[in-house]
């Protein structure tokens, strides 16, 4: 995911968050934007079909764009009708989508129909191979996961959390490890979900409720000290694992060295079932 792409407002919030890592190349889309060689405004529209009807052809805007991206949307903006135009100028890529959930309790009946609407669309794209992968995050899980923030940081707060989370396993995914036991998913297992591990009591903390999940990844990090120095590490981590062994679901892991003085473990939960 060397390009992240957001769309609406949701997206673009999620897309400033990257930008502040050298290793992604930002753009978004929405309404009220001031045009740049990254940002392009779309035109307001009374009509949700009007969003994906008179898209734009981004061709000078999209022209640098190739090899793998990710594609960020919530499910509660009007403009997210317009995805799957827009993936379309995009599907010479490798096209992961990080979908994010809105809380529903507070959605009006046509917001409700087009987070339902886009979120299975973009289950079956995932699930047939149009998409690399599909990450979804649920705002109300990351929300009680986090201390309290006031309502100005709130929004800021849990993207924030989604980000580095996401950064930081991308970033192992392209970093060689200590020692690990990764291997290839299923073809068909494109629906995924990120989260953290809370060492204290080795419980999964992950930003979506993932159903019949069928592989897990864990991301273990620790500094050089912690790795180098004697005692039964390797063995507790192991044994952690072996905590959450079941005879469904696949288990992998990898051990990371970093220049933190914490430690943080993260994980990955998979699935090619269509979440309800």
């Amino acid at each position: 995911m060397d390009t992240v792409i957001g769309l609406g407002n949701a997206g673009c919030a999620i897309a400033d968050k990257f930008s502040k890592y050298s290793q992604y190349k930002t753009y978004k889309i929405d309404v009220g934007l001031k045009r740049t060689p990254s940002t392009y405004p779309i035109k307001e529209h009374k009509k949700i079909e009007d969003y994906e009807e008179k898209c734009p052809a981004f061709t000078k805007f999209f022209k640098d764009v190739s090899g793998d991206i990710l594609f960020v949307v919530g499910g509660a903006g009007r403009i997210s009708s317009a995805s799957l135009t827009v993936l379309k100028r995009l599907k010479h890529c490798n096209i992961n989508i990080l979908y994010i959930k809105p809380d529903e309790t507070f959605l009006g009946k046509e917001s409700q129909i087009l987070n339902n609407m886009v979120f299975g669309v973009f289950q079956e794209y995932a699930r047939s191979g149009i998409f690399k992968r599909l990450y979804l995050v649920d705002n109300n899980l990351i929300e009680n996961m986090l201390p309290e923030v006031s309502i100005k940081n709130y929004y800021d707060n849990l993207n924030e959390a989604i980000v580095s989370t996401l950064h930081m396993i991308n970033l192992f995914n392209h970093t060689k490890s200590v020692t690990d036991t990764f291997s290839e998913l299923p073809p068909a297992t494109r629906i995924s979900t990120i989260g953290i591990v809370d060492p204290e009591n080795n419980k999964d903390q992950m930003f979506f409720s993932l159903d019949n999940a069928t592989d897990i990844v864990y991301y273990y990090a620790y500094n050089k000290e912690r790795l180098e120095e004697g005692g039964k590490l390797f063995s507790e981590i192991k044994n952690s694992i072996k905590e959450k062994f079941t005879d469904d679901v696949r288990i992998t892991y990898g051990i990371f060295e970093t220049s933190y003085k914490q430690d943080y473990i993260y994980c990955i939960k998979h699935t090619c079932v269509i979440q309800q």
